[in-house]
């Protein structure tokens, strides 16, 4: 399941993007050290220094020792310059947001979260077109026919009594968030919204699940449920109610 994977792609992925940040402030000081010591190995070590604090950084992040997400939000901005070089692939810098969000998440956080001051985020695309009923406004009008996931979804909500809401955008997310004011939030979006959100709910503890594209993107979306519920098994400490 996506959200307990660990790809080491990933992983290289978001130490590359440190690395090539740290190459900045390691070649301003280079010339620092060099007019000031007049020492050519000096200026070297203290940049091969620069890159080995960031690195270090990236690990604690991974193992959750530090708070925030700080070394996250430098590997994604890095890799959003090298994806402009196409050197890597459309949307890999959010899916590397999402993977290592999630392993500091699942690795950091002790399972215990209350569920009710958890919540369940799905964006409106989940739900199927032709549904007449408005869900942004009351996701209990569900008749839960099967056409879109929202009904499996409300079942795991109504097991593990969580929060629950559907966003019709970022805004929207971000007003929910505001009023609910949870500890734990289990998000579902595309890459580009998943990853932003993550970034942008910092320090609350978020996992997040990506949605699948069966139409394209941001019309009929689709998603494992069994990712999301797995998600709350291990944070809320049980299988629900």
């Amino acid at each position: 399941m996506t959200v307990l994977r660990d790809p080491k792609r990933s992983v290289l992925l978001f130490h590359t993007g440190l690395a090539v940040f740290s190459l900045l402030p390691a070649l301003i000081l280079l010339p620092l050290l060099a007019a000031a010591t007049g020492k050519s190995p000096v200026p070297l070590l203290s940049g091969l220094a620069v890159i080995a604090l960031f690195q270090l950084l990236g690990a604690l992040y991974r193992a959750g020792a530090i708070p925030g997400a700080l070394p996250l939000r430098l590997s994604y901005l890095t890799l959003k310059m090298i994806q402009s070089l196409h050197l890597i692939s459309e949307y890999t810098p959010e899916k590397v947001v999402v993977v290592m969000n999630n392993r500091k998440a699942l690795a950091a956080a002790p399972a215990g979260f209350s569920p009710d001051r958890t919540l369940i985020l799905l964006p409106h695309c989940l739900q199927s077109h032709q549904c007449p009923i408005r869900l942004t406004y009351d996701p209990d009008g569900c008749e839960r026919c099967g056409r879109c996931p929202i009904g499996n979804l409300l079942d795991i909500r109504d097991r593990f009594g969580t929060h629950f809401a559907i966003a019709s955008g970022g805004t929207s997310a971000r007003r929910i968030v505001e009023k609910v004011r949870p500890s734990l939030i289990v998000a579902v979006a595309c890459p580009i919204d998943l990853s932003l959100g993550i970034l942008d709910v910092q320090p609350i503890t978020t996992v997040g699940v990506l949605n699948q594209w069966r139409n394209g993107p941001c019309y009929d979306t689709w998603v494992d449920s069994r990712e999301l519920e797995a998600a709350l098994t291990l944070l809320l400490g049980g299988g629900g109610t």
